[in-house]
């Protein structure tokens, strides 16, 4: 084996030889639903990718804006705030 051959594959050793994969957005949407008991897919009014590094987003459902942000790689939700509206 060359050097570089050897460089190479201690490279992937290291590294796990994989990319972290990213959560579909789907997925990250189920994530943020499952904490808003009744809610559904059509309750998430803003969805968007930050930094490449989380999803932010918000759900509207019964007078309340829940505002999220969920880790893309990982699917844990970091950030998570509730704010009832005045709407009617």
């Amino acid at each position: 084996m060359t050097l570089l051959g050897m460089l190479l594959a201690s490279l992937l050793v290291f590294s796990g030889g994989k990319e972290r994969k990213k959560l579909n957005v789907i997925k990250a949407k189920q994530i943020a639903l499952a904490k808003v008991p009744g809610a559904t897919f059509a309750n998430v009014l803003e969805f968007d990718v930050e930094d490449n590094r989380f999803y932010k987003g918000k759900i509207n459902y019964r007078n309340v804006a829940y505002n999220f942000e969920i880790d893309v790689y990982t699917g844990k939700v970091i950030n998570w705030s509730e704010e009832k509206s005045s709407n009617k």
